[in-house]
């Protein structure tokens, strides 16, 4: 009976230390406590065009603690410190000529475009089928819950229809062009400035049912300069057309009006090329923007 009471006695106080060293009501700051969280990404936004990734990139970040994980479908993570998140999501896999950086801080958490240098200019490339999302997370000690991550386009498409109006015998070939103020980094960070100071080359198809009509498709993160950036530029068009006889006719246009406020996922320009013995002149005709939704910068 001596070994009972003295056996009770040994459990009653470990108890007590454990309580007084971790309370379990009150959550002592001084503990450490985990919980799960199921991750289920919302692909609802995903283009009608484009197949659903086969990776999705998941960084749980906090002050406390990092984590970071590849999932393919929805996912229950477990044993995750029993803190507040900030969760990024995106696609990195399988895409090209594109680099991310900083991804241990959602202030920091960037993707950036290749880039190169040509005549003084500096070139970057068309932004690949990127998606992103940036959302809260806070995990319950001892509980499990659900994260549904909506991941958006960090893309904007730029249509561009060149209408060639042919004052003379002369056919046209190719409209090839060169678009500056490109983006050429997106910031998880919401609402994080773009580095507009980049240009981007592109080419054009022909129309199969209309020969004087050429269609320029582009994909960037952003064409907004920003006004305040020293090294910002405005969004300018250089254009080339070449004729069936060989000659090249070039002529630059300002667009940093349309563009500005484009923040839709989409806009279709129409510009208007006049050709004639004095050589050639370029009109900005129409343009609108789709009601798709704002993009999230």
């Amino acid at each position: 009976m001596k070994n009972r009471n003295y056996l009770r006695w040994v459990l009653s106080l470990i108890c007590c230390i454990l309580l007084a060293s971790c309370n379990l009501i009150d959550f002592s700051e001084d503990c450490t406590y985990y919980g799960d969280v199921e991750i289920k990404p919302d692909w609802s936004a995903l283009a009608e065009d484009e197949t659903k990734p086969l990776l999705t990139d998941i960084y749980l970040l906090s002050p406390q603690r990092n984590y970071t994980y590849s999932i393919t479908a929805d996912t229950l993570v477990t044993g995750i410190q029993a803190v507040s998140y900030k969760l990024l999501a995106c696609n990195s896999y399988g895409l090209d000529n594109i680099s991310f950086s900083g991804m241990d801080c959602p202030n920091t958490a960037k993707a950036e475009l290749a880039t190169f240098e040509d005549r003084g200019r500096l070139y970057t490339v068309q932004a690949p089928a990127l998606y992103t999302a940036n959302t809260d997370l806070t995990v319950i000690p001892f509980e499990s819950v659900v994260s549904e991550p909506v991941l958006k386009s960090a893309t904007r498409q730029i249509n561009i229809d060149f209408v060639v109006i042919d004052n003379t015998d002369m056919g046209v070939s190719s409209i090839s062009g060169e678009l500056s103020g490109i983006a050429y980094k997106y910031g998880f960070k919401p609402l994080d400035a773009l580095e507009s100071s980049a240009w981007l080359a592109f080419s054009s198809v022909c129309n199969e049912e209309r020969i004087n009509v050429f269609s320029s498709g582009l994909k960037v993160f952003g064409v907004n300069p920003d006004k305040q950036a020293v090294e910002r530029i405005d969004n300018l068009l250089d254009i080339a057309l070449q004729t069936s006889d060989g000659n090249i006719y070039r002529e630059s246009i300002d667009l940093t009006n349309i563009f500005n406020g484009f923040t839709t996922r989409m806009i279709h320009i129409t510009i208007e090329i006049r050709l004639g013995l004095m050589g050639m002149n370029v009109e900005v005709t129409g343009w609108d923007i789709s009601d798709d939704g704002s993009i999230e910068l």
